[in-house]
């Protein structure tokens, strides 16, 4: 995983810090951050991206792999425990890394 860093100023909040993690529909994870920018991760994803992994995700994701059974946040990253037992910790840099809207990937 690259992972591309976010240049904090000083005295402007950690733009790698979350301030909410909520549910987005019923598929779907979202985070607010502290400098006001939100993410969506679709938990089939957010899977796939699991650190854990590093770059060899499983070929196919059944429905207990893709679906979470317990969203946690930690002070320095979100613990999901998995459907299938599995637990996936995502420290936050990583996972702030991974936004994929317009954005943070030069989309318009």
């Amino acid at each position: 995983m690259t992972i591309k860093k976010i240049l904090p100023i000083l005295g402007q909040p950690n733009p790698e810090q979350p301030t909410d993690v909520h549910l987005v529909g019923r598929y779907a994870l979202g985070i607010s951050w502290a400098d006001n920018h939100s993410s969506i991760y679709p938990f089939d994803r957010l899977r796939l991206d699991d650190p854990a992994f590093e770059g060899q995700p499983p070929e196919a994701l059944t429905d207990a792999m893709a679906w979470p059974r317990e969203i946690k946040k930690l002070p320095d990253a979100l613990r999901v425990v998995w459907a299938d037992g599995r637990e996936s910790l995502y420290p936050y840099a990583g996972l702030r890394a991974l936004c994929r809207c317009a954005g943070c990937t030069g989309g318009h």
